[in-house]
């Protein structure tokens, strides 16, 4: 939501509770600094001691942000105006000693000068919160009713925010809960202002890194066309307003429930190819409002705010978003179905030219992601992004579904099946056992062979799914640098009862040892020929000791370092067998796809083509 604002001192809040009030007050006296100041009134308070805490993780982003470390100059007050005697007790968590104290303001700086969207922001230019990392909550209490108000510069007129303004108080706002609150970013400045409606609800756009030269108009259409076409694919309008942030200083995006951050160079939107991108990365986001914000596993929500929220559904919530950002495209009309085609060729050529894929599957890299936060980062050699896989694997799906059952079901029925299941009536997150259930009973038929794309790293066989809808998919290979065995692996811990003799009784922080296991072997591929068999298990490489960070990337460098015909070294152990096993290094090739309509296609197959890649109005 956009308002134009002005200063405006703010004491009390209209939003009442039976047990008391929750009100925050949010001020920014020199924004140089990049420090806010923040007050929280808690009122209705029963109890010797409270204790505050911070949230370590934004909803949206799968990474530990350890907000707690930017908080300074702490102090809590009890009713009389005294400080109340206080303890850090864990990384996130300010004890207090509340004295039976009926209310408590606590006062807090919090430092913010990182442009990203899970973090804070502020400068003399503008000011970004990321609630999760500026409002603590009282524990046990994330389901209290609580109140923002905002005093910006005089010299800044614009608040954005998902969040309702509070009736006849200025610059203030309020949450059913801290839920809502943690999930609706305030970006504060002097943004642009654009607005549309679709089915009678208002959508805001906060612009403030555009140039002038971009056509606000043809902005306003696409957004509107996109929001169109993604609630006519749903059915439904699920929010009373929504606000799309439009940043600039950084890159990237995060979703929220009735807003969206995202992060782009406006410079970018000046060219053709550069504009199409920023479709692709708008569309995402804002269908996440369907799939993860509603749509979501189990450990989606009600979130766990103090550690990682984890689940190997995560091709499903972000890939199946990357799947859905381009449909959604082609149905709005602002994407070719020669276009879509063209983008989903480069993203298989993508994943089968990395490596990662034979270590890898979706579901592992989905539980893996709060290591690297979100799905980027760690060692790209050994694994793969669960947001390209799941993209690929929600075109295969969406065309079995349309193939099974004559064309007359699709992946779209199984989204408005779990969005009414789920989130309209069960109210609760999903299963992976139940996805898959939804999936199969849309299609019926048993999706065996999809469903273990996603959770091993076996070959996927693309052409076999394309040709549904008359495609033929075209494979072209070249020489490329490195190397390549054919062999997939897990990292294991080795139990100390396993250990070789010499090995036992490591010291204190002393890496433990480790093995990788062999889970298949490319047909045909060296590491076939020279007879390693899924369940062994591979000690060494060419010597290498092994450690976590060094086996389970041992064998790719050493790909990379041999020339096609030397062989690598591996000490293998097979049951109580003990081997060595020389695999040899082939020649590497980059390949490369395209996807075009087949010769002596069916009708029924090219009627799934046209009505998959439709545009809708």
């Amino acid at each position: 939501m956009l308002k134009r604002t002005v200063l405006f001192l703010f004491l009390c809040t209209s939003m009442c509770w039976a047990q008391g009030k929750m009100a925050f007050t949010v001020s920014m006296p020199q924004p140089s600094n990049h420090t806010y100041h923040v007050t929280f009134r808690c009122e209705g308070l029963q109890g010797e001691l409270q204790d505050f805490k911070m949230p370590k993780w934004s909803p949206g982003y799968y990474g530990i942000g350890d907000y707690a470390r930017n908080v300074s100059n702490f102090h809590a007050i009890g009713p009389a105006g005294h400080e109340l005697a206080w303890e850090k007790v864990t990384k996130n968590t300010w004890r207090v000693v509340a004295e039976n104290a009926p209310t408590i303001v606590l006062e807090y700086d919090v430092f913010g000068n990182t442009s990203f969207a899970a973090n804070n922001y502020l400068g003399d230019d503008r000011g970004y919160l990321s609630p999760s990392g500026l409002f603590m909550n009282l524990a046990g209490h994330l389901q209290h009713p609580v109140t923002v108000t905002i005093h910006m510069p005089l010299n800044w007129h614009t608040i954005s925010t998902g969040l309702e303004e509070v009736g006849g108080e200025e610059d203030t706002f309020e949450a059913p809960d801290f839920d809502v609150l943690y999930d609706s970013p305030i970006l504060m400045g002097n943004q642009e202002r654009l607005e549309f409606e679709v089915q009678g609800v208002p959508h805001y756009v906060a612009i403030e890194n555009v140039p002038v030269q971009v056509d606000r108009k043809r902005m306003v259409a696409d957004l509107k066309s996109i929001v169109t076409a993604a609630t006519d694919l749903m059915g439904h309008v699920p929010y009373k307003h929504y606000t799309f942030l439009m940043m600039g200083r950084g890159g990237g995006g995060i979703e929220h429930a009735n807003s969206s951050s995202n992060q782009f160079n406006g410079a970018s939107l000046t060219t053709p190819a550069g504009y199409q991108r920023w479709l692709s990365f708008i569309s995402h986001e804002y269908f996440h409002n369907f799939n993860v914000k509603r749509i979501r596993p189990l450990a989606l929500g009600p979130f766990d705010y103090g550690q990682e929220n984890l689940t190997s559904m995560l091709w499903v919530s972000e890939g199946l978003t990357v799947y859905y950002e381009d449909i959604v495209l082609v149905r709005a009309g602002l994407m070719t179905k020669d276009e879509y085609l063209a983008n989903m060729a480069r993203a298989i050529a993508k994943f089968e030219n990395s490596s990662g894929r034979h270590y890898q599957s979706a579901t592992e890299s989905s539980l893996n992601t709060w290591n690297s936060g979100s799905g980027e980062g760690g060692d790209r050699n050994t694994t793969i992004s669960y947001y390209d896989n799941g993209a690929m694997l929600g075109a295969m799906l969406d065309l079995k579904i349309r193939e099974s059952s004559g064309n007359r079901r699709s992946l779209d029925d199984v989204m408005r099946g779990m969005y009414e299941k789920y989130y309209v009536q069960k109210k609760r997150g999903f299963t992976d056992a139940e996805f898959r259930e939804e999936c199969e009973s849309v299609a019926g038929t048993n999706l065996e062979e999809l469903f273990s794309y996603a959770s091993t790293s076996r070959e996927v066989d693309y052409a076999k799914y394309f040709a549904l809808a008359g495609l033929k998919l075209t494979e072209k290979s070249e020489a490329a640098p490195g190397g390549s065995i054919g062999l997939d692996t897990r990292t294991e811990e080795v139990p100390p009862n396993e250990l070789p003799a010499g090995r036992g009784g490591r010291g204190r922080g002393a890496a433990p040892a480790v093995r990788l296991i062999v889970t298949d072997t490319a047909a045909g591929s060296t590491a076939a020929r020279a007879g390693l068999q899924p369940g062994d298990r591979i000690a060494d490489v060419d010597g290498v000791a092994a450690t976590p960070v060094v086996l389970n990337t041992a064998i790719d460098a050493a790909m990379k370092a041999k020339k096609p015909g030397e062989a690598i070294k591996l000490h293998v152990f097979r049951g109580e067998k003990e081997m060595t096993v020389d695999v040899e290094v082939a020649a590497n090739v980059k390949r490369t796809f395209e996807l075009s309509p087949a010769e002596g296609a069916s009708p029924a197959q090219r009627e799934i083509l046209n009505s998959w890649l439709r545009k809708a109005f």
